[in-house]
C-alpha cells in the first residue's frame, strides 16, 4: 500500500512540474510574441509619424520661401522678404507666448 501511495505521489509531482514548465514556456513565447508585435507596430508608427512631419516641414518652409522671394521681388529690394518674414513670425511667437 505504501508502495501505490509513493507512486501516486511522485506521478502527481511529475505532471504538475511538466504543466507547470510547459506553462512557463508558453508564457515566456507569448510575451516575447506580444514584445515582438508592439515594437513592429510602433517602429511603423513613428516611421510614417517621421515622414509626414518632414514633409510638412518640408512645404512650410517652401512655403514661406516662396512669400519671401516673392515681397523680395515686388519691393526690389534683395533680403527683404526674409526680414519682413522673420518679423511676423517672431510677433507670432511673442503673441502665443503670452496666451
Amino acid at each position: 500500500m505504501p508502495d501505490i501511495i509513493e507512486l501516486i505521489s511522485s506521478l502527481s509531482r511529475l505532471v504538475i512540474q511538466r504543466f507547470s514548465s510547459e506553462a512557463q514556456k508558453l508564457t515566456s513565447e507569448a510575451i516575447g510574441d506580444g514584445i515582438a508585435d508592439g515594437v513592429q507596430k510602433s517602429s511603423q508608427r513613428l516611421f510614417s509619424i517621421g515622414v509626414s512631419i518632414a514633409l510638412i516641414g518640408t512645404g512650410f518652409f517652401l512655403t514661406l520661401w516662396g512669400i519671401a522671394t516673392g515681397i523680395d521681388t515686388f519691393f526690389e529690394m534683395r533680403g527683404f522678404g526674409y526680414v519682413l518674414i522673420g518679423i511676423l513670425a517672431a510677433l507670432a511667437g511673442v503673441l502665443v507666448y503670452k496666451r
